[in-house]
């Protein structure tokens, strides 16, 4: 139940709320707004047992409303080849079994019911031979276009008339008509026609597989590699337009890699094209084969050839995460993600003044990746042996239901990303320790080390800081220089420590890995490295008081670092 509660992130008031999103069957009649109602109580524990009530009024409201509304009108359906036929088949077989119900299973055809059965192909035959004849000149267009609309929508198929397959399926749907009739009258006549079989169901649509997918990869990738990875899914889906998953041919996979080469709202490079859209598409597809969804080999292998882009544009698009240099370092210290006094900021990067401030701090002296900075709670620092240390941690033994409850919910990349490291002095010279009891004394002994990053309750993918990443990024970029990010104070950290290395004073094997939560050695390091081996799978690692000694040898005398934390707030509005 913790997760439909929440605080507001801009509210005076610290009471919690309860959150729900109406069902998508409701949105024509409450609309897309999710419901939101205050408990009235700041104590958690208070706080459940009145929002369980309220969301159960609300849910028994909304059942309500299913039981007794009428569905919305479902969305229109993309055309290809394969379903004008199937629209067209359905129709065919829908006169000749239901003439063979009235014939042989109803009563007899009296001369009257024949008489009118053929006023009623008479009708049809006008208006579809008008149509063959003259298509969109026919007085007859319009009449055409009601039926197979009427028709699409009988069978759960309806289309658009801005499809461009919609003038195909309303040539092939008179064609059939013409069919129809011309075969019910040889029966009247005495002639024998035979009843075509039923035709095959639709197969499942493409947007079956977007939580198969999802559930697929849940145990695997976390966070923004798994949003990705089904975001591409639903891009394929939006561009082929839903068509059932047991369609898609090879050059429907080449069409859509080379629109997102040549659009310029995508313009992707050759290198994510060629791979990580490509692969995408075919572990979806291979999943739906496993999962009996489509029949037949995985088109994605049956694309021989793949779309070109030259050197040049594939160069103009490759936008590499780089270091920042120590001038581009000090211009974000002096720009206005510093200033505690800007405008710039709405939302919740206005009123975190602690996440602006210390993150891109943290990033610079440990190389964190943003993730692991954005799900920090202070239990994470501790005195060890007289030396503050940070450990980078996803649970925290005995903690971890207060966490979840409070909707933080942690993970880290890899089983190198967990460690422990000295907290760099020259955090604890900027005020950090000061913040952080702060931080303990408002929210208690586990407070997330900034508020912000609780993500907005109800979103669709939930994930911690994504508020700071987003605003920070878009920043920098435009600000600071193209190319850089969050991941940039990882890079720059890294050539520090490579800087750092020296005959007979180099770093020993695996210390900087630990360091920054890294598993392996780069191939630009390993010159660098007296030797590499095993050691980081065996033992506890280094102790932070080894780390910290040469920690201290990392040169960051080419920045002018921002006034400490309290002068800074003083500045505060």
């Amino acid at each position: 139940m913790p997760q439909y509660f929440y605080i507001p992130p801009n509210a005076t008031t610290r009471n919690y709320y309860v959150c729900l999103t109406p069902p998508k069957a409701l949105h024509h009649i409450v609309g897309r707004n999710k419901y939101r109602e205050s408990t009235h109580t700041s104590d958690l524990r208070k706080a459940k047992p009145i929002g369980a009530r309220l969301i159960a009024a609300k849910l028994a409201e909304w059942e309500g409303l299913l039981a007794t509304s009428s569905p919305a009108i479902p969305a229109a359906k993309a055309l290809t080849s394969k379903t004008v036929d199937d629209i067209c088949a359905r129709r065919l077989y829908q006169w000749m079994h239901i003439d063979d119900l009235s014939r042989y299973e109803g009563q007899e055809h009296t001369d009257r019911d024949i008489q009118g059965l053929e006023s009623l192909m008479e009708v049809s035959d006008q208006t579809m031979r008008s149509v063959i004849a003259r298509g969109k000149a026919s007085d007859e267009w319009e009449d055409a276009l009601e039926v197979v609309d009427a028709w699409c929508t009988q069978i759960e198929m309806p289309v658009s008339r801005n499809d461009p397959l919609y003038p195909q399926l309303v040539r092939k749907f008179a064609e059939v008509e013409l069919q129809a009739t011309s075969q019910v009258r040889a029966r009247t006549r005495g002639e024998p026609v035979t009843t075509p079989k039923q035709p095959a169901t639709l197969g499942a649509p493409m947007s079956a597989m977007t939580n198969v997918y999802r559930e697929h990869l849940q145990s695997s990738r976390k966070g923004k590699s798994l949003t990705t990875a089904v975001g591409l899914w639903q891009r394929f889906v939006d561009y082929l337009g839903d068509v059932p998953v047991g369609d898609i041919q090879s050059n429907d996979v080449y069409d859509f890699l080379n629109h997102g080469l040549k659009d310029p709202s995508i313009k992707w490079s050759r290198k994510y094209t060629h791979g990580k859209v490509k692969n995408t598409i075919r572990s979806v597809l291979s999943l739906a084969i496993t999962k009996n969804l489509r029949s037949g080999p995985n088109p994605v292998g049956e694309v021989f050839e793949l779309p070109p882009l030259s050197d040049d544009e594939e160069q103009e698009r490759l936008n590499p995460r780089r270091p920042y240099s120590d001038i581009e370092i000090t211009k974000v210290f002096e720009s206005d993600w510093y200033n505690p006094r800007s405008t710039r900021w709405k939302g919740k990067m206005s009123s975190d003044l602690g996440a602006r401030y210390w993150t891109p701090l943290i990033c610079l002296f440990h190389g964190n990746r943003i993730r692991e900075v954005m799900q920090l709670v202070a239990s994470d620092f501790t005195r060890t042996n007289g030396l503050d240390c940070m450990t980078i941690q996803a649970a925290i033994a005995g903690v971890q239901p207060q966490l979840l409850a409070a909707g933080i919910s942690r993970s880290l990349k890899n089983l190198s990303t967990k460690r422990q490291v000295p907290l760099h002095p020259q955090l604890i010279a900027l005020g950090f320790l000061e913040f952080l009891n702060k931080r303990r004394d408002e929210d208690g002994l586990h407070a997330l080390l900034f508020p912000s990053c609780v993500p907005t309750s109800g979103g669709k993918t939930p994930i911690l800081g994504r508020a700071y990443e987003q605003a920070y990024l878009r920043f920098v970029n435009e600000h600071v220089g193209h190319g850089l990010g969050n991941h940039g104070y990882r890079h720059q950290l890294e050539d520090r420590i490579r800087d750092a290395q020296t005959p007979g004073n180099q770093w020993p094997a695996g210390l900087g890995q630990q360091y920054t939560g890294r598993k392996n050695t780069r191939v630009q390091d390993k010159p660098h490295v007296a030797a590499t081996g095993s050691e980081s799978d065996y033992g506890k690692g280094y102790k932070p008081e080894m780390i910290l000694l040469y920690v201290k040898t990392l040169d960051f005398s080419g920045i002018k670092l921002p006034p400490s934390y309290a002068e800074w707030l003083m500045n505060a509005p």
